[in-house]
């Protein structure tokens, strides 16, 4: 518990410090500072369900079953709370949710406040949230509270001789929902009291409301045309200097890149390794207005929201975090499209892109040479690349039906009132 109480103390410290030259740690601490503000004079005049994510990751896993909750449930408001900015930003003008707000810092004092506004009848966290002095608050207060698409490896810190104090917090949830067998052995082996079900991944359900309602964008259609396309998401630099050379020398190829962070500096290193790229808002506003812009085969998107429709125009697919210490990024938003999928080699943390790995749907690379040989063989061979997409999608259309399954549980155990 010391170690928690030293992160939740240091961890804003920190933050204050860096937000000089992070925008991120700056919209972070500028969230904090309005987070009770945001709530203070909130009146749904009806009943709470309040969901908590990490991140816009998150959001999209909790998003199918926030929205079966509202059409079941239509006599709750609907609260959504972020820790981190990136997911704010990209969901505060959401039109589902009755209110999105920065979630305050983790304590014994925020948390109880926290909980006397919002006065929660039902609470949702997504995957990995876990913050000790709020669940310890809802389980006072007898308010349930359930952990969604969870997953668990043997390397966390619940498995470990000195993670008591973690092991404690999955015991202060109502149900926790998880993705597969292996966690529910896990938990089993620390004997987690707390009743565990298999209901699999969120993201499945999502993805595939994406693909059956994708986003268009008339400037993107002029771009891309009849020609093959690399669609690159959710790169860092680690990832755009692996497809430099691939890039740069395939002009027939329209590329299309996602990067991950789209801070100034962030764009000005891609268009460093990308040389002669356009920029999807200076392109978009010379193509609504019928200018003529630099002729390119390089597309950079400096707008957050677009991904997950853009990976329909791909002829392949690669998913950026591969290269990078915390693991390739979700690979089921360009799976869900029947896309054959390419990424680097750290994934191995996440169960969905192993499985599509072993059953053929995604190839994964250890450098950039590996990596030009691959697109180049997928761009060369039509059949392979079909083959693989279908695959893809197979897998993708085999996983739907978790949030159907989180509901059941809600409903069973009566969580809920109508």
């Amino acid at each position: 518990m010391l170690v928690y109480r030293l992160f939740i103390f240091l961890y804003p410290l920190a933050a204050q410090l860096i937000s000089w030259v992070s925008p991120k740690a700056r919209l972070w601490c500028e969230g904090q500072k309005i987070a009770f503000r945001q709530i203070n004079n909130w009146n749904p005049g009806k009943p709470v369900i309040w969901m908590h994510c990490a991140s816009l990751g998150e959001f999209e896993q909790g998003l199918p079953v926030l929205e079966s909750i509202h059409q079941q449930y239509p006599g709750y408001a609907l609260l959504v709370s972020f820790f981190s900015p990136s997911g704010y930003e990209a969901c505060k003008n959401h039109s589902l949710p009755d209110r999105v707000v920065y979630l305050p810092m983790d304590s014994p004092s925020q948390s109880r406040e926290w909980l006397a506004i919002v006065k929660p009848a039902f609470v949702l966290f997504i995957k990995y949230e876990f913050w000790y002095y709020y669940l310890s608050a809802l389980q006072q207060q007898k308010i349930p509270v359930i952990l969604v698409s969870a997953i668990f490896r043997q390397q966390q810190i619940f498995f470990t001789w000195y993670g008591g104090f973690y092991r404690k917090m999955l015991g202060l949830f109502t149900h926790i929902l998880v993705q597969d067998e292996a966690s529910v052995q896990l938990l089993s082996k620390i004997q987690v009291t707390t009743p565990v079900t298999i209901a699999g991944d969120t993201r499945f359900d999502r993805v595939q409301q994406i693909a059956e309602q994708p986003k268009s964008w008339p400037a993107i259609e002029n771009f891309v045309q009849q020609h093959p396309v690399l669609v690159a998401g959710s790169t860092w630099p680690e990832d755009d200097k692996e497809l430099q050379h691939f890039v740069n020398t395939h002009p027939a190829v329209k590329h299309i890149l996602v990067p991950h962070v789209t801070d100034e500096t962030s764009l000005q290193q891609c268009q460093e390794i990308f040389p002669g790229a356009l920029l999807y808002s200076a392109y978009e506003s010379a193509f609504l207005q019928g200018i003529a812009v630099p002729d390119s085969s390089i597309l950079i998107i400096d707008r957050i929201g677009m991904l997950s429709s853009l990976y329909r125009h791909a002829s392949v697919a690669y998913i950026g975090g591969g290269f990078g210490a915390d693991g390739v990024h979700n690979v089921l938003e360009a799976a869900v499209y029947g896309k054959p999928v390419v990424m680097g080699p750290i994934f191995h943390k996440y169960l969905e892109a192993t499985e599509l790995v072993d059953k053929g749907g995604a190839i994964t690379v250890n450098n950039g040479e590996a990596l030009d040989k691959t697109l180049q063989s997928l761009f060369d061979n039509e059949a392979e690349k079909n083959k693989m997409g279908q695959i893809a999608l197979d897998y993708t259309l085999s996983k739907r039906g978790a949030t159907n399954k989180v509901l059941q549980v809600i409903q069973e155990n009566r969580l809920l009132i109508k």
